[in-house]
């Protein structure tokens, strides 16, 4: 129902102001929040009416709108205080819960309880098995080869398993001194949880977490084509046959998190990492949440340039805030740079409050339909966004920015990539940049928060 609280609009009539007109085309519900109303109905077809009844607080009227196009058969009036009220559009009712004819004739099995036992769902989200060996991998059976990337929090370093050298991971090691001090306890705790339960090929895996006095370690699956992000820097910018694979790669990291109740809101080129065959996987869960189906959460998190509005305002965010980030992600992968920019997070903020409809969408790199796509993801209000409606998801992957895009291929991994990482064996960091090492003997903190590590 919070969905159609998002679209639902308050309007205010002034007394004896029509609300609706008796033969005009109905195509908005309303609901009085305060005051009254009288309604009328001619006599004979004159001009003459009579009131037929009065509707107060609590009462509606026009919900034949929602679900057909015939005229209005009687007036509604404000009375002597006016009256406030709730309206609901019937293109927003339908792009969120469906034609109400489809949803009175559709057959919800109810024919056939007692007949059989219920039908089984043949849709589910594409998921991998765990590899029970890794689980049981030692830390001190790890050998360091190169350090991938650096942060405030610590390093991640490619690692080799000496039990079997064709292997290799990346070791996440983060001070929790830092993390302690920065309290982000709940996130890295989140982190581990959601990453544990994780089997997407889309999704960047976690196998194990290990802990000693100084630090906390998650043993990550090593994707050895390197970051999107630094692909995007060398070239400038994609075109969009890579740009299209890249989103169809997100979407199907985000369908299996969505079924799931999680959202990500960390979506950004510096995210996504490319496989040996140039798949791209989800990386780096600190701001994702399981706020289960239906929910929303409040939490103020994620990268300003790809925040959506509603994280901003503080009003209540869900799933649909990861659809706005993929559409700043279209955006920045065709031109270099994200449409919303500034010289500090609060500049950032205010011109993405302005919307996508105040940013230039240059054609030399954004053709029509990725524009229209764009706009879609990047609705200002988050229950008009693609995505967000009755078909889901699928309606994103059903948009005509997709046309002729093979999803089983992608699905079963017999899709050709368009960018071809150059991998030399487990060991070869060649696609990353080069950090220096760097060492480190941060305090001991035994607080006992990463007790489940």
């Amino acid at each position: 129902m919070h969905k159609l609280g998002d679209v639902l609009e308050t309007i205010y009539y002034g007394p004896d102001e029509y609300i609706i007109r008796e033969g005009e085309i109905g195509e908005t519900f309303f609901i009085i929040q305060s005051g009254k109303v009288r309604v009328t109905k001619s006599i004979n077809n004159s001009e003459t009416t009579q009131e037929i009844r009065q509707l107060y607080k609590g009462d509606w009227f026009g919900e034949k709108a929602l679900y057909t196009s015939e005229k209005r058969s009687a007036n509604v009036i404000a009375m002597e205080t006016g009256v406030q009220l709730l309206s609901l559009d019937r293109s927003n009712f339908i792009h969120l819960i469906g034609d109400l004819n489809e949803i009175k004739s559709k057959d919800y099995g109810d024919k056939e309880i007692g007949r059989k036992s219920p039908p089984q769902l043949s849709v589910k989200p594409t998921v991998i098995p765990q590899e029970p060996q890794v689980e049981r991998i030692r830390r001190e059976d790890l050998e360091p080869v190169a350090v991938l990337g650096v942060g405030g929090f610590g390093c991640v370093e490619l690692v080799i398993w000496n039990k079997d050298r064709s292997r290799s991971f990346a070791l996440k090691r983060m001070k929790k001194q830092h993390i302690v001090q920065t309290r982000q306890q709940e996130h890295i705790c989140s982190e581990r949880q959601i990453l544990l339960e994780m089997r997407c090929p889309f999704i960047c895996r976690l196998y194990c977490t290990y802990k000693d006095n100084k630090y906390v370690y998650m043993l990550m699956e090593a994707c050895l084509g390197g970051e999107l992000w630094t692909v995007l820097r060398n070239r400038g910018r994609f075109n969009d046959v890579v740009t299209r694979f890249v989103i169809a790669c997100v979407l199907e990291a985000f369908t299996y998190l969505h079924t799931q109740g999680i959202i990500y809101r960390d979506l950004k080129p510096e995210n996504l990492l490319l496989d040996e065959k140039g798949y791209v996987k989800l990386c780096d869960f600190g701001f994702a949440k399981q706020i289960g189906l239906g929910k929303k959460t409040w939490t103020f998190c994620g990268t300003p340039e790809y925040v959506a509005p509603e994280i901003i305002l503080n009003k209540g965010h869900d799933h649909s805030a990861d659809y706005w980030s993929l559409g700043i992600l279209i955006f920045e992968l065709l031109t270099g740079s994200p449409p919303f920019t500034g010289a500090d997070p609060m500049k950032i903020y205010n011109v993405v409050l302005r919307g996508i409809d105040a940013v230039e969408l240059p054609a030399t790199y954004i053709n029509r339909t990725t524009a229209t796509l764009i706009k879609r993801l990047c609705a200002q209000n988050p229950a008009q966004r693609l995505g967000y409606g009755l078909g889901g998801i699928i309606d994103i992957k059903q948009n005509k920015y997709f046309q002729g895009f093979d999803w089983i291929g992608l699905h079963r991994g017999t899709l050709t990539a368009p960018i071809q990482p150059k991998i030399a064996g487990p060991a070869d960091v060649s696609n990353f940049d080069k950090y220096p090492e760097k060492v480190e003997n941060p305090p001991d903190e035994l607080s006992g928060w990463d007790v489940d590590f």
